[in-house]
């Protein structure tokens, strides 16, 4: 499990949809329980890796991802908006070399970069990947690698739990990734993200993946804890850059849960053939406690995203 945190200056905590909210003395009583025991068991966030400083890759990042993923249209439930590399969130990053790579892991990026017949690959793969999504002349190949380089070095310990605070928001985000069965050597990435309000116990629990975009209408089942599956199904009708429909964008939906889950949640059949668990039993212990207060409230649960049709996942 992670907590991120800035190493200077009065604390503030990242939040993976993009803003940062000043935490001072004010913060109510629970919060800051809540965040003393998270910060007992913290585990140091990576620092940006590779040759790239930072605000260049902060820069890059803003100029050619967050015109398609911005606060007004959070395609693949993602903004991009007001990324930071110097405070970077590891499931973010790992969403961003998946898109930017059609399909790498940072996993995989990291094991090939430093290799010349996996760097050639990893080349190939960003030159249908989606760097050149916002329309704009792509940087040259040194600096597109180096980014590249650089996400995957901020995405480190992307497969535990991140939990982040700011005052009166809770966060927790969990990555897996799964061998693509429909093009080898591709790995598809899926992002588990929960929110919950504190002062007005609203929740909302975001699945997004990448690299790809799931089929329209594609029947998808989500099952808490091995118990029988709820089906629902993906609309992916959102248009990117301007998009008018649904909430999430192609590449992510809303599923709305009676509970939390107490050791899985297990989504199947997204993408064909294709089956991803994510653990909850890993998630700690406090963030557990102040999440289930939001998600056992069922008539404060947010609207679910007009992308996610019929019964939601945990629904009666």
């Amino acid at each position: 499990m992670r907590l991120l945190l800035s190493h200077s200056g009065p604390l503030r905590f990242y939040i993976p949809l993009g803003f940062y909210i000043m935490i001072g003395h004010r913060m109510p009583r629970m919060l800051k329980t809540l965040l003393a025991v998270l910060a007992a068991g913290l585990i140091p966030a990576a620092a940006s890796g590779g040759a790239m400083p930072a605000a260049q890759e902060t820069a890059l990042v803003q100029k050619y991802c967050a015109v398609c993923h911005s606060d007004a249209h959070m395609n693949g439930g993602l903004s991009l908006e007001h990324f930071d590399a110097a405070h970077p969130d590891p499931g973010v990053a790992a969403m961003l070399v998946s898109k930017l790579t059609n399909g790498l892991s940072p996993k995989q990026v990291a094991a090939w970069e430093h290799d010349p017949s996996g760097a050639a690959m990893i080349a190939g793969k960003m030159k249908v990947g989606a760097m050149g999504a916002a329309g704009l002349p792509v940087p040259d190949r040194a600096t597109q690698d180096a980014l590249v380089s650089a996400l995957s070095a901020d995405a480190a310990g992307y497969s535990e739990w991140t939990v982040s605070l700011l005052s009166p928001i809770l966060t927790a985000s969990i990555v897996r990734e799964v061998p693509s069965p429909k093009s080898a050597g591709n790995t598809d990435i899926y992002r588990l993200t929960l929110t919950c309000h504190a002062d007005t116990h609203e929740a909302q629990m975001v699945l997004a993946w990448a690299p790809g975009a799931s089929p329209k209408g594609q029947t998808v089942s989500a099952a808490i804890d091995g118990k029988p599956p709820i089906t629902f199904q993906v609309d992916g009708s959102e248009k990117m850059f301007q998009g008018t429909v649904g909430t999430m964008g192609t590449g992510a939906t809303i599923l709305s849960v009676a509970s939390l889950p107490g050791h899985s949640l297990t989504i199947t059949n997204l993408f064909p053939d294709e089956t991803v668990v994510f653990p909850f039993g890993d998630l700690a212990q406090t963030a557990r406690q102040e999440l289930s207060k939001c998600v056992t409230s069922p008539s404060k649960l947010r609207p679910e995203s007009a992308l996610a049709s019929g019964p939601a996942a945990g629904s009666p």
